[in-house]
């Protein structure tokens, strides 16, 4: 199936390993400082200052939750955090107590050892209490209170929309997968190229089809993706039906007026493992749902895979 090629070292412009601890570090400092904050206005019941904090803390998460420096279980316990920030704040809106001070005090021990690899197994709030919330959109609102999305914050909030989109939908693990980029020796020469991920069965069923928004940083030899793409079947359908999951390159042709697979590549689900970065081979096109005309298409792209265990079960 997958090439024999060894994992490629983290790549993407988040500057490493070192970086991402280091900017882990600084925020769970920053909530925990924030979160102590909101819980103090909480308890002594003043109303407006807790919900404005709760309110703006959800949002902070939500924009920190999709970024690739967070495995798994960090993008899970974020979710559960913002979901009971946001709830929170609507109760003390609506003075409905769903989420009650009690609660959100038995968060304190979360925001202590988020990002350290000790997150709690089990939530300390039960799920039926936050899940229903509405989700607080990512934001950077200035002091007047007007929103501003930076190119990179509207990326992170349509990354987010889709991420709540499949935690609502998919029964089971969610699947995200990170695209880095695609080896090709005439890299530059392709006009609008994206990514096309299938799903497809045993039986060459599709069972999910999802595009890549159009890749606009090309290198020498690499077509950068940078992209994360929710899948919306969960990894206990895949395996029930014993699917595979294929990764089409596609581009513009001017003359023809059409947009055209260049090349394809797959992978096993044997080889989906959360937070472990893979590299596949590229094979030439048409691209065989059986997995039988393989022929090597020359250089491989490399490919970043997590997967997140989806809410919507217990």
């Amino acid at each position: 199936g997958g090439g024999s090629a060894p994992p490629a070292a983290p790549s993407g412009g988040y500057g490493g390993a070192a970086a991402g601890a280091a900017e882990k570090s600084t925020l769970r400092a920053q909530w925990a400082g924030q979160f102590s904050k909101a819980l103090q206005h909480d308890s002594w019941g003043q109303i407006l200052e807790a919900q404005e904090e709760y309110q703006l803390m959800a949002s902070q998460v939500a924009a920190k939750q999709t970024q690739p420096i967070f495995n798994s279980k960090e993008k899970d316990t974020m979710h559960r955090l913002g979901l009971c920030l946001g709830a929170r704040a609507q109760a003390l809106k609506t003075l409905n107590e769903t989420v009650t001070t009690a609660d959100m005090k038995s968060l304190e021990s979360v925001f202590e050892v988020l990002f350290t690899g000790k997150e709690p197994d089990v939530f300390p709030v039960e799920a039926s209490k936050y899940q229903s919330a509405m989700p607080i959109r990512p934001s950077s609102t200035d002091h007047e209170g007007e929103e501003v999305l930076a190119p990179e914050e509207a990326a992170a909030s349509d990354d987010l929309q889709q991420h709540q989109q499949a935690l609502r939908t998919v029964k089971g693990t969610v699947v995200c997968l990170r695209i880095e980029k695609i080896g090709l020796k005439d890299a530059q020469d392709y006009i609008d190229p994206y990514m096309t991920i299938l799903v497809a069965d045993n039986r060459q069923n599709l069972m999910d089809s999802r595009d890549t928004p159009v890749c606009t940083e090309k290198r020498a030899t690499h077509v950068i993706v940078n992209k994360q793409v929710y899948l919306n079947v969960s990894l206990e359908d895949m395996h029930r039906q014993g699917a595979a999951i294929f990764f089409e390159f596609k581009h513009y042709k001017p003359k023809k007026k059409m947009v055209s697979t260049r090349c394809f590549s797959f992978m096993e689900l044997n080889e989906l493992k959360a937070d472990e970065e893979m590299v596949l081979e590229i094979y030439h096109k048409p691209t065989d749902l059986k997995k039988k005309k393989l022929n090597l298409h020359s250089e491989k792209p490399l490919f970043f895979t997590s997967m997140q265990r989806s809410s919507t079960t217990e």
